[in-house]
């Protein structure tokens, strides 16, 4: 399926652009960005003001007034200027394609920070039950980047709330999936963002927390146990001589040392 906004391209002469209250457009339900910057959309406003709204925004005719299809930027800009009338261009889409468009065109803008975008990419996947295949086509992806995005998603919600707050990258994000625990993941996270470590680096850090932990080696003082040696090694004489071997021996004991004299004989 192509979607109509990015692919008619005869389809934008045919629209028609209106003004309409900035009071009666509801934001798009499927909108994927989560964060807007403020300033942004105070410098935004600032242009609009100086130059006007260069681009309607595109929205769809509901009941109770519109929903904005593409164009929230803009919008926001235009509220902010206390503005009631905005041009837009109305389009008579399904919620399918609304999220697409959505999508699309945030991506297109490098709007999206990589997590909003594994999110919009699961809720496409989710509301309209499409194999990655199916959204990687849809959104000009490949499939491998849409899997990529996806495996995000199993960090647990805390990690990826810390790894926005770290300014943490996509690459970092995918090597801390090779730690087990949510514990260890945040540690992690953590020391990267304290010491400023590079993918690279966080990398060679997590390999080494996964490495086994040598136990280490009781090292024995032999003079510590120099007289339980001597006490096994006389209890074996005594073994010996239990088997009708003569045993004759000395022992002398030193401060560091014990000293045996020992000579078996066959002889009773």
């Amino acid at each position: 399926m192509k979607i109509p906004f990015f692919n008619q391209e005869n389809e934008k002469n045919r629209d028609q652009i209106v003004e309409i209250k900035t009071k009666k457009i509801k934001v798009n339900p499927f909108q994927p960005r989560q964060e807007f910057n403020q300033a942004e959309i105070e410098e935004l406003a600032s242009s609009i003001k100086n130059f006007g709204l260069i681009q309607a925004i595109t929205v769809r005719k509901k009941e109770d007034g519109y929903e904005l299809i593409a164009g929230e930027r803009r919008l926001r800009a235009a509220r902010f200027l206390n503005r009631e009338m905005i041009p837009a261009v109305i389009k008579d889409f399904n919620d399918q394609q609304m999220a697409e468009i959505a999508l699309i065109e945030n991506l297109q803008r490098k709007d999206l920070n990589f997590l909003e975008e594994a999110h919009a990419y699961q809720r496409l996947i989710d509301q309209f039950n499409l194999t990655q295949k199916e959204l990687a086509a849809r959104v000009s992806k490949s499939q491998s980047t849409i899997a990529n995005k996806l495996r995000l998603l199993n960090l647990p919600s805390q990690i990826r709330e810390k790894i926005l707050t770290a300014d943490l990258s996509e690459r970092h994000g995918r090597a801390l999936l090779q730690l087990d625990s949510a514990s260890e993941q945040l540690a992690v996270v953590e020391e990267i963002s304290s010491k400023g470590l590079n993918v690279r680096e966080a990398e060679k850090l997590i390999k080494k927390r996964k490495q086994p932990k040598k136990a280490k080696k009781k090292i024995k003082h032999i003079s510590d146990d120099l007289r339980l040696f001597a006490n096994s090694l006389e209890k074996r004489i005594k073994e010996i001589k239990d088997s009708g071997i003569t045993v004759d021996y000395e022992r002398n004991d030193e401060q560091d040392s014990i000293e045996y004299y020992i000579k078996l004989s066959n002889k009773k």
